[in-house]
């Protein structure tokens, strides 16, 4: 389907508009005008015939007065002596032509007798019937009655009258209204036209703003679109709003896409962080239960051996609580991940809770080589669930340990108060964590060591649940930039 412009110039609202509003002002005056002019030839006619009507019967009268007045005549005789004489009287008197016929239709007078005369043959036999006829020539009229003497027919008189004047009225009558109608017409297609210019400039802003909401770009709200208040002005403000509601909705909608991205992304990243945890747990679970299996099968074969009957129990408990504590760390994170922990929060002396995680750890630093130095401040007040926050401790000492420099390595914890919060740095030598890595390491089943011997590896637990367990307890776990040798791991946490 073809779509015409509003500018069309054939078409469009600007020539519709003004012609059709010229249109039905043409037509109103055309009816008045009709109207007008059949009301004017309607009084001229009226007016003709009462003339006519009242000439005649006075000149009946006159005729009647002269036939009755004078010697006793018969009709004919009256008309062939007194016709003429009475044409001529009567015409002087009226200032019209008068002819006079007898009771035979024969002509006996006329007071213009060099004029020509007309062939009234036609209304001549209804006037000598008894009935009025008249005829209407150019711009004459021929107007026969019957004239009666006492109680019988004397003859016809004929009334000539001009109406070339009510012609020439009705015909100035019938201009007027011509140019009447043109000038309507002029003026009110003039005026249609600017009206509909400025509407159809409005509405063709309009469109053009609506095309450009369909391209993208979107008004500026704090504008109106028409300095008017009518129809086209609120149309104007509601596109306005549409824009901006539209505008608003893309915005969301590509912030939507990019959350969705985003997820997407993030999703392939934990699928192949899942990937490793796999290969990692896969390895933790199989170290153990190969020391295990390997430790049943030499007691099968020298079980009566008391030294390594106590060297395969030793073993295979410590390897058994390994595993407990793998399992219970991958439940515990799973658990946490949809369900929340309850907390046991209390009053906490922080530096007697870092003292005891200190002294728990003391031990394996100082059989992997490693010096472990506390330095705290001011003793500090928390208040937190100690068991939750002993884990956060020891996990954080735990890597420090694992992941430190074979010999001559260091761990240092301080304690340092900030505004509400204090904060526990904890400090080690070994490998620095890059900068991009570092919020990684907080992502489960991460590990950033490719070496996956027990002695150095984790399956990635430790610091996502040591983090979550943090962010449970308002506080919060983060790695401080670190230099190339050393790593900064901080513990924030609000005063009591």
């Amino acid at each position: 389907m073809r779509a015409y412009s509003l500018l069309h110039p054939r078409l469009g609202l600007r020539w519709k508009f003004p012609l059709l509003l010229g249109a039905l002002l043409l037509f109103t005056v055309t009816v008045l005008s009709l109207l007008v002019l059949s009301g004017i030839r309607s009084n001229q006619q009226q007016q003709t015939e009462q003339l006519l009507l009242r000439q005649s019967d006075l000149m009946q009268m006159r005729i009647q007065q002269a036939y009755l007045s004078g010697e006793r005549l018969s009709p004919s005789l009256f008309m062939q002596r007194r016709a003429a004489e009475l044409a001529v009287d009567l015409g002087a008197s009226s200032n019209m032509r008068v002819i006079v016929y007898d009771r035979n239709g024969e002509l006996r007078g006329d007071s213009l007798p060099l004029a020509r005369r007309s062939d009234v043959s036609a209304a001549m036999r209804y006037a000598l019937q008894g009935q009025t006829a008249y005829i209407t020539e150019g711009s004459n009229v021929l107007y026969l009655t019957p004239v009666y003497g006492a109680d019988q027919l004397l003859g016809v008189i004929q009334l000539h009258l001009s109406i070339a004047e009510q012609q020439q009225f009705y015909h100035n009558m019938l201009m007027l209204c011509l140019w009447t109608g043109a000038a309507v017409l002029a003026c009110s297609f003039l005026i249609g036209w600017l009206y509909i210019h400025r509407q159809t400039r409005d509405i063709h802003t309009l469109m053009t703003e609506a095309r450009a909401i369909a391209h993208g770009q979107y008004p500026d709200e704090r504008h109106a679109l028409l300095k008017r208040s009518d129809e086209l002005g609120e149309l104007g403000d509601s596109i306005t709003e549409m824009g901006s509601m539209i505008e608003q909705s893309m915005n969301l909608l590509e912030q939507e896409k990019l959350q969705l991205q985003q997820a997407v992304t993030k999703l392939s990243a934990l699928e192949q962080l899942q990937k490793a945890f796999i290969g990692n747990i896969s390895h933790e679970l199989k170290t153990p239960a190969t020391s295990i299996q390997s430790y049943a099968d030499l007691l099968g074969m020298y079980g009566d051996d008391p030294e390594l009957v106590r060297e395969a129990s030793s073993s295979i408990s410590s390897e058994i609580r390994r595993l407990i504590e793998l399992i219970e760390d991958s439940i515990r994170l799973s658990l946490l991940d949809k369900y929340d922990f309850e907390l046991h929060p209390k009053q906490v002396q922080l530096n007697d809770l870092i003292e005891e995680a200190a002294a728990r750890t003391r031990g394996k630093a100082t059989s992997a080589g490693i010096a472990l130095d506390v330095k705290l401040d001011q003793p500090v007040q928390l208040l937190a669930d100690p068991k939750h926050l002993m884990h956060i401790l020891l996990n954080l000492l735990d890597n420090a340990v694992k992941y430190n420099l074979p010999q001559h390595g260091w761990i240092t914890v301080q304690s340092q108060l900030h505004d509400e919060t204090v904060q526990i740095r904890m400090s080690s030598s070994g490998p620095a964590i890059p900068a991009d890595q570092q919020e990684l390491v907080f992502e489960p089943y991460t590990t950033l060591s490719q070496n996956r011997s027990r002695a150095s590896s984790g399956t990635g637990l430790g610091l996502p649940l040591a983090r979550r367990l943090a962010q449970r307890m308002n506080g919060n776990l983060y790695i401080e930039s670190s230099d190339e040798h050393s790593n900064v791991f901080v513990l924030s946490m609000p005063l009591y």
